[in-house]
């Protein structure tokens, strides 16, 4: 018996080290786990994985949360998950995830409605892992929510084009609306007109009402134009009491007629002194031999003309 115990309680030694190895490894993995789990939530990221033999997909509980699926659902069929994550374009979206390893970037972006009809933007990485003869074992896909940035992008390209107070276009985007219609114009023909009013004596409206008055009567003239013009005109505050209107495929004519209803409903715009707002106008149409600069200038000359010959006018030319 002397022999036997010491090899006995050498084995139970070895195996308690054994046991203590394996747990501490385990809380090695918990404690990665636990740390992905959380770096997949604050980058609003998922995983999905798919059996090539079953088409089964199995989805991660961030990938879960962020679908508004419960647990249940953490296994799903091929065809239902591409579904539920495009419901709209399920087929082309399906393509591009197995076509993602065939280009540099791989990375597709989609958007789809979710239940609440508010717009989701999800960007998409995959990767098929294959066997020996390059059949496919196993998809794993990572999912992650780009909704924050992608409305964030949108609302600074928005205020990139934006004047501040009027929410019309600025002069940035006006100019480059009007540069390329007359690319395309040179392709289509088609005629297309453009404004350009100045609201008459603005400085004796700030000097004797104050600039907080004016910013008003900037946003009125605004108002009045979104109420007259077309859906598909294109204009903005071109300066300070400036205005720029490019409409498309309208004759001279029309577009004299669409200014004489600005400049009428800016004249119901009234001043504490009771006097009425008013503006001078000058309106032109796209000629063959055109460009930016001579555009401008010409519509612009009609502008001061109309300034020059008493104010509150149209001149067309």
């Amino acid at each position: 018996m002397t022999r036997i115990e010491p090899s006995l309680n050498l084995h139970q030694l070895n195996l308690e080290m054994e046991n203590h190895q394996l747990k501490k490894d385990l809380r090695e993995r918990q404690f990665e786990q636990f740390t992905l789990s959380k770096i997949q939530q604050v980058a609003k990221v998922g995983t999905w994985k798919l059996n090539h033999l079953t088409y089964d997909v199995c989805l991660s509980p961030e990938l879960l949360t962020m679908l508004g699926l419960t647990q249940a659902s953490c296994k799903l069929k091929w065809n239902q998950f591409v579904s539920l994550i495009d419901p709209a374009q399920h087929l082309a979206l399906e393509t591009k995830l197995i076509q993602l390893e065939d280009v540099e970037h791989p990375a597709i972006v989609h958007t789809f409605l979710d239940d609440t009809q508010i717009k989701r933007h999800f960007k998409h990485f995959s990767h098929t892992f294959t066997n020996s003869i390059g059949q496919p074992l196993r998809t794993v896909g990572l999912i992650q929510d780009i909704t924050e940035e992608f409305n964030q992008a949108k609302e600074l390209e928005r205020q990139a084009i934006t004047d501040e107070l009027t929410k019309l276009y600025n002069r940035r985007k006006i100019n480059a609306s009007l540069r390329e219609l007359i690319n395309d114009t040179a392709n289509t023909g088609l005629p297309f007109s453009i404004m350009l009013f100045d609201l008459d004596h603005f400085k004796r409206v700030n000097d004797a009402f104050g600039h907080n008055y004016g910013d008003e009567i900037l946003m009125a003239t605004a108002d009045a134009m979104r109420k007259f013009l077309p859906s598909y005109a294109q204009y903005g505050r071109w300066g300070g009491e400036e205005f720029l209107i490019v409409v498309n495929n309208v004759s001279l004519t029309d577009a004299c007629n669409i200014a004489q209803h600005i400049k009428n409903a800016l004249n119901t715009i009234k001043f504490p002194n009771k006097k009425s707002l008013s503006a001078s106008f000058g309106v032109t149409q796209f000629k063959r031999d055109d460009n930016f600069t001579t555009l401008l200038t010409r519509v612009d000359q009609l502008m001061y003309k109309a300034k020059q010959s008493g104010r509150n006018l149209v001149v067309c030319g």
